[in-house]
């Protein structure tokens, strides 16, 4: 009986074994790498892209509004300038200096001159191709400086 345990156990040996393993059907797809080129290509355009909207945007139509009075504001004109800067004026058509850090001193100068001389706020006056980055730099600076004024106007005058 040892004899016939020991003859089968070495046929089963000859053979090669047989694994019962379940196999992927062909209407299956593995998308995985896919997903990884679509978070490259993310990855890829948001790395590459320009996020800085000032220099695309321009100032857009006015379609309505409040009436606001010049008479009780401190008015600011801003013109399209060469490039990116624009020329800002005061309500007399003088302009302000092309240097940033004189413009600003300018700038806050002119308007607490206005509000010492009963001005009740700000507008600014702005072409329709004025960037609107130009119109939130100004809008920032009065606003940083006067943070008692109620309110700034931003007005487009259209041609």
């Amino acid at each position: 009986m040892a004899s016939e345990i020991s003859s089968a156990a070495e046929s089963d040996d000859d053979e090669p074994m047989q694994m019962s393993g379940k196999k992927r059907g062909d209407d299956e797809m593995d998308i995985t790498p896919m997903i990884d080129i679509t978070f490259l290509l993310l990855i890829f355009f948001v790395v590459a892209s320009k996020m800085d909207p000032t220099q695309t945007a321009q100032t857009p139509r006015a379609e309505a509004g409040l009436a606001v009075s010049a008479k009780d504001s401190a008015v600011i004109f801003v013109e399209r300038g060469s490039g990116d800067k624009a020329i800002l004026k005061r309500s007399d058509e003088s302009t302000f200096s092309d240097d940033e850090d004189a413009q600003i001193t300018e700038i806050l100068d002119y308007v607490q001159q206005r509000l010492d001389d009963g001005k009740q706020q700000v507008m600014i006056l702005g072409n329709w191709d004025v960037s609107v980055g130009e119109i939130g730099r100004l809008r920032r600076i009065v606003g940083d400086h006067f943070e008692d004024l109620g309110v700034t106007y931003i007005a487009v005058k259209e041609v």
